[in-house]
């Protein structure tokens, strides 16, 4: 993808991977959705040259609208997302569900992020577009790449209240241009509304959409499909000299509409050091 201009809200990440996408600021999406609604009526008032550069990036990939077919999916249809652990896979009945609300939960350095960037990357394998919403700001793209994730694919949106990134994530989900939506909610003091989780599960179920939420406590009640709680066991070294080498970890499915809950799955997870959150 072509970069966007230098002072565009929208541009390529830091550091040494440059190819992640960011907005900061919901006006964003709604100037993407004013756009799309006006069609080839006249262009919108007011612009930007950062949605300019994200509609040509994006192009025919990403569209605005809810599907008009919103019939119930049977357990038998119902498409799955795989984490590429095995494993876990297999626990969960061949990975997260499309069209539904589902959250990884536990504390820092759980491997609730780490499990979040396979499912990521898992995903991105596709070909198909996957968006990241950031409200602690932790998201790290050598990370994500580090697990195989192809970050021309991700949209990267950096959330600086609870209220954006609620926001955010219904446009995104209206869009329906996303397969996956990782909405990170880890931080603390956040607090959402049953109705806000409500309406997302709705929106997640019409755009058919893999929509996961990341908690530090689970926080989604009753509207996830999916639960799973991240708890480590510790850190593995290798060496001399002594050096990390995986989390090892274990997820434990605490709700699930039609797998067995309780099981515990034991994973490793090889990541950075620094970035086992």
């Amino acid at each position: 993808m072509p970069p966007a201009p230098p002072d565009s809200s929208v541009g390529r990440a830091s550091g040494p991977v440059g190819a992640a996408r960011r907005i900061q600021t919901l006006q964003t999406f709604q100037a993407l959705q004013a756009h799309r609604q006006q069609g080839t009526r006249g262009k919108p008032r007011g612009r930007s040259h950062a949605l300019e550069a994200l509609l040509v990036d994006l192009g025919s990939q990403i569209h605005l609208g809810i599907s008009d077919s919103q019939g119930e999916e049977t357990a038998e249809t119902l498409r799955l997302c795989p984490t590429g652990l095995a494993a876990l896979d297999a626990r969960l009945g061949g990975g997260f569900p499309h069209g539904r609300l589902s959250e990884i939960c536990g504390a820092p350095s759980s491997g609730r992020t780490a499990l979040a960037f396979s499912l990521l990357a898992e995903t991105l394998k596709r070909g198909v577009l996957a968006a990241w919403i950031d409200l602690p700001d932790a998201f790290d793209p050598a990370s994500a790449v580090a697990t195989g994730s192809d970050l021309e694919r991700l949209l990267w949106v950096r959330a600086r209240s609870e209220d954006e990134a609620l926001r955010s994530c219904e446009r995104l989900l209206q869009t329906e241009g996303f397969e996956l939506v990782i909405l990170d909610l880890a931080l603390a003091g956040v607090a959402i509304r049953d109705v806000s989780w409500l309406r997302l599960a709705r929106l997640a179920a019409n755009s058919r959409t893999v929509l996961v939420a990341l908690s530090n406590a689970s926080t989604t009640g009753s509207r996830a499909e999916l639960v799973l709680e991240m708890k480590p066991l510790g850190a593995r070294f290798i060496g001399p000299p002594s050096l990390f080498d995986s989390l090892e970890t274990t997820a434990i499915l605490k709700r699930h509409r039609s797998r067995p809950i309780g099981h515990e799955v034991s994973l490793s997870m090889r990541v950075d050091s620094d970035e086992i959150y």
